[in-house]
């Protein structure tokens, strides 16, 4: 049946008049953003603000006869150029991973189906009764959704297609603080407790009523389904073990995320490999370091004599806030040392909420490209007693400035982009990118004491050692105890936390050292060719202007910079 409707579908496509290629690319976008509002509403666009995704198991044919059909029509035009052959990778490997993600993934602690709510709702802008309307409409449609995505969860049971008791235990957790805040104190109410002073008092009394009155009957209501449903029904079918490979087809659905997240061909047991090997090299320089401050014991006893260093530790949140605040005004003066192109920076640092920051990484937003919002840069400020201070430079470089908030910023502001290119989006690119950034932290001012360099490996390091973690999980079997003593020789700076953020979303954490490498790779063949031609705004530039790249495209845009450049 399938099949027979994907064929008529094609035959429909190749029966309709060609349109222009610019004008195939707006239109794919535009349908892109009606399917998926909230992703609208994170690009600044607000037409879709007041519904969900339509999780339904008919849209979600639609939308695969969607890429369907839009691949087969790129087929048609006869030059394809760049921005076709990026779409042609990215909407094969959605195709290839549309189940896998639906099944799984919805169930995920850092950006599950719940928390999509919570975060979709901080990006809504908040000026006008418009805009007010819009955030009651999204909730008054809270549990419909939640409807829609409990069906779907049904079918990832029947499909076997399931998050172990690893992931659902810390989820339900998050339902549950979710669950126990009232109006008064709800993230997704904040914007009902700071009016904008153009919309009169009335109207203010009339929101605030009508906002109460949705989360206090329609969206508690929903949640509490979400949470019988959860720790009922879903609880009573986890997948057996941690590894992906404990469901029907595991090792095959693992390869296919290595290739949506890495934008490579390699194998996990490559890459496993790879990730020893860079956990060795990283290691023998932090020893290296270790030395150069006198210190005469392990690697494992440095770790021990910094977490008892007074100057290493904080006491409070607002301390962690303020310092990696500090840290982020240090960089951008110097950014043009290392960059031609400098976007518009409008972001804050702010902790990651209460409720979910005990099982959330730090991570950053870019600012909408319209700028009606900041970017945000997400500290964990969970347990500050805990956390230490030389990591925080290179924190900072990777989430802020140059990485996540500059590199994003930057893509959405290439007006030569079509807007499906300046919004397109691959784990490797962008994470490696800010991995890469955070190695320019001595020309940014910073980095100036053995500890920060320390740190900057120790980050790097991490980053190593979640090659080896992931595969060893999903790839070898390895049960969460084998990870975590891994994780404990080579990562104990790190929360374990992240052990469960890997069983959760296999292979996304393999995309960082995999485009840093790539990255540092075609930095190193730039130098060695161009040698006193070598500038390194010029390299920058090459590797940002055309936005998020998978990193096969990359090579082949730096190599023409690089043959460009040397004929100059």
């Amino acid at each position: 049946m399938r099949l027979a409707f994907l064929l008529l579908a094609v035959q429909a496509v190749f029966a309709q008049p060609l349109p222009p290629i610019s004008q195939f690319y707006k239109d794919t976008y535009e349908e892109m953003l009606r399917m998926s509002p909230e992703l609208a509403t994170t690009r600044g666009r607000h037409e879709y603000d007041d519904r969900w995704t339509d999780w339904s198991a008919a849209a979600r044919q639609r939308k695969r006869q969607f890429f369907d059909s839009r691949l087969q029509m790129l087929k048609r035009y006869p030059d394809a150029d760049l921005t076709a052959k990026i779409i042609r990778f990215d909407f094969q490997v959605r195709l290839d991973s549309m189940e896998i993600e639906d099944y799984l993934m919805r169930v995920r602690q850092q950006d599950g189906f719940h928390n999509v709510v919570y975060l979709a709702i901080d990006r809504m802008p908040a000026r006008t009764v418009h805009d007010y309307e819009n955030i009651l409409a999204r909730l008054r449609a809270v549990p419909a959704y939640i409807d829609q995505n409990l069906a779907l969860l049904s079918e990832a049971i029947a499909h076997k297609m399931t998050q172990p008791q690893t992931v659902v235990n810390v989820v339900n957790q998050q339902i549950a603080a979710q669950l126990a805040q009232d109006a008064d104190h709800s993230a997704l109410l904040e914007a009902f407790r700071h009016f904008p002073f153009n919309i009169p008092q009335p109207e203010q009394q009339r929101l605030l009523a009508a906002a109460k009155e949705t989360y206090n009957t329609q969206f508690l209501s929903a949640w509490k389904k979400l949470q019988q449903y959860m720790t009922t029904t879903y609880a009573q079918h986890e997948r057996p073990a941690d590894t992906l490979s404990s469901i029907p087809g595991g090792k095959e659905a693992y390869a296919i995320l290595i290739r949506r997240m890495t934008t490579t061909n390699l194998s996990a047991e490559a890459i496993h490999e790879k990730g020893e090997q860079e956990v060795k090299r990283i290691e023998a320089e932090m020893q290296k370091i270790a030395a150069e401050t006198g210190f005469t014991g392990t690697l494992a006893q440095f770790q021990e004599h910094l977490k008892e260093m007074p100057e290493q530790r904080f006491h409070s949140k607002d301390e962690m806030l303020i310092y990696c605040r500090n840290i982020a005004k240090i960089i951008e003066p110097q950014l043009p040392n290392q960059f031609r192109h400098i976007p518009m920076l409008l972001y804050g640092v702010r902790p990651i909420p209460a409720e979910r920051e005990a099982a959330t990484a730090t991570n950053a937003q870019s600012p909408p490209p319209d700028f009606s919002a900041p970017g945000w840069f997400n500290l964990n400020t969970y347990e500050p007693q805990n956390q230490v201070k030389y990591d925080k430079e290179s924190l900072v470089l990777h989430e802020a400035v140059p990485g996540h908030i500059f590199q994003i910023s930057l893509a959405e502001t290439q007006t030569q982009l079509p807007d499906i290119r300046k919004f397109y989006f691959n784990s490797a690119f962008i994470e490696g990118w800010a991995l890469y950034a955070e190695s320019l932290g001595s020309q940014l001012g910073l980095y100036k004491d053995p500890y920060s360099r320390y740190g900057q490996l120790a980050s790097e390091r991490f980053r190593a050692v979640r090659l080896v973690v992931d595969t060893g999980i999903h790839q070898y079997g390895w049960t969460r105890e084998q990870a975590v003593e891994y994780f404990k020789a080579h990562a104990p700076e790190e929360s374990l936390a992240e052990v469960d953020r890997y069983i959760s979303w296999p292979a996304q954490a393999l995309s960082y050292k995999m485009g840093q490498l790539q990255i540092r790779e075609l930095r190193t063949q730039a130098e060695q060719q161009l040698g006193p031609k070598f500038d390194v705004r010029e390299f920058h530039d090459a590797v940002l202007r055309e936005g998020t790249l998978p990193l096969d495209v990359l090579r082949d845009v730096v190599t023409v910079y690089i043959q460009t450049s040397a004929n100059r």
